[in-house]
């Protein structure tokens, strides 16, 4: 080969080099206009899909809450609370749970139920709490767990150890309460509830300020 052949052949492959950049960046000029007519921008798109007044959209109600509102139940920026002023829980037809009953079922579980069984359902040597709250009061509940309680029966004395000093115990007892109370009543079924709601901001304090 010649070096004029080599000369011409370098010069058609600069040639053809220069003409494959032009054709690519027309491509991708041509492929961006194309994209900009067929799709709208995200603004336009979210403005098409969205009402005209956004402040008339308002999310799902809580169905806890509005349970509550439905029963009379009042809350107190911790808990519900019944016409009596006791601790009262909310159980929905899917077995959602405010936020007391759902701690009281946690805390139950890490405290209670070694003496009186899982669900409150009594073993050998304790009794059923889920039986015993059928008719106590929630005044004699406190009283027992923050006292102590000695009874004999048949013979064999039973001993329920006061719990008045324990801030693991006391600290959560209404939400304990509660729990045992929804059990006591059948409205909640053993097992862990299926969901809750959100602890409020006024519990969360009260729980930091109580366990320290």
């Amino acid at each position: 080969m010649t070096a004029e052949h080599v000369r011409q052949t370098n010069d058609k492959r600069k040639l053809v080099n220069q003409f494959s950049k032009k054709l690519v960046v027309a491509v991708l000029s041509c492929a961006a206009a194309v994209a900009s007519v067929a799709a709208p921008s995200v603004a336009d798109d979210a403005a098409s899909t969205e009402p005209k007044d956004i402040a008339d959209r308002t999310s799902p109600p809580d169905p806890v809450s509005e349970l509550a509102k439905q029963q009379g139940y009042q809350f107190d920026g911790i808990r519900y609370r019944n016409k009596d002023g006791d601790p009262q829980y909310v159980v929905t037809k899917k077995y959602m749970v405010d936020w007391g009953t759902w701690q009281g079922f946690r805390r139950y579980h890490d405290a209670c139920h070694v003496c009186h069984g899982p669900n409150a359902l009594g073993s050998s040597f304790a009794p059923a709490l889920k039986d015993s709250l059928k008719t106590m009061d929630y005044s004699t509940f406190i009283a027992t767990v923050s006292g102590g309680k000695k009874e004999n029966k048949g013979g064999t004395m039973f001993v329920m150890p006061s719990f008045g000093e324990d801030r693991n115990i006391m600290c959560y007892i209404d939400d304990i309460y509660t729990y045992i109370k929804a059990r006591s009543t059948d409205a909640m079924p053993p097992g862990r509830p299926n969901g809750r709601e959100d602890i409020s901001d006024e519990a969360r304090k009260a729980n930091d300020d109580c366990t320290g």
